[in-house]
């Protein structure tokens, strides 16, 4: 064979070599790309699922913080609203009771609940406070009959600071007082007032 045909076949043969070689790397390369697109697209959801996870974790917790924060709020207008409803109920019980002084009916609660208070004290002398109004009904023809009963004296002193209501009576030394005034009776039984209102307005 002329060397210029064998020159010419081994050229061809190069040739077909490197079209060959030149595909497979092509194909390698498309291959190697196809890969790479598609661990970037893996690695593209996984952060987009784990942004989106993020996203409405902090979207669940601003929204209960909302919700707590709504809830506390209403919880704290229920509670005043509660208390400012006490305080009303307390304040008319005040005024009513302020009212029934008036009545024939506080002369002979004065009487009785005077009575009362010297059987829970020792002595002969008593030392009876109150507003100077309580005059009015604590006359010196009631302390006199509550005296011969209870075989002591009573000594009525005016005391503009007590509420207008009731009366203190102490023993003659100080020591020991009973006080039953309006607002003596109702500050000592507040807690179980509040609470029998409570139950009976809220069912609580």
């Amino acid at each position: 064979m002329p060397l210029y045909d064998q020159v010419e076949l081994l050229c061809q043969a190069i040739n077909t070599q490197a079209q060959e070689e030149a595909e497979k790397i092509s194909t390698q390369a498309q291959a190697e790309a196809d890969r790479r697109q598609s661990d970037a697209e893996g690695r593209r959801q996984e952060v987009l699922a784990k942004t989106r996870a993020e996203v409405e974790a902090q979207a669940k917790l601003a929204a209960r913080s909302r919700i707590d924060r709504a809830e506390l709020e209403s919880k704290r207008q229920i509670s005043q609203t509660k208390e400012t409803c006490l305080a009303e109920i307390f304040t008319q019980a005040q005024t009513r009771l302020q009212a029934w002084r008036d009545t024939p009916a506080y002369g002979d609660w004065l009487r009785a609940g005077l009575t009362a208070a010297l059987g829970q004290l020792e002595g002969e002398q008593f030392r009876i406070t109150a507003n100077p109004e309580e005059a009015r009904w604590l006359t010196p023809d009631l302390l006199g009959k509550v005296s011969r009963e209870r075989a002591c004296r009573l000594e009525l002193v005016a005391d503009p600071e007590l509420t207008p209501g009731g009366f203190v009576v102490a023993q003659s030394d100080g020591r020991v007082r009973v006080d039953q005034t309006f607002q003596g009776l109702i500050d000592r039984r507040r807690e179980a007032l509040r609470a029998e209102i409570a139950g009976k307005l809220w069912g609580s």
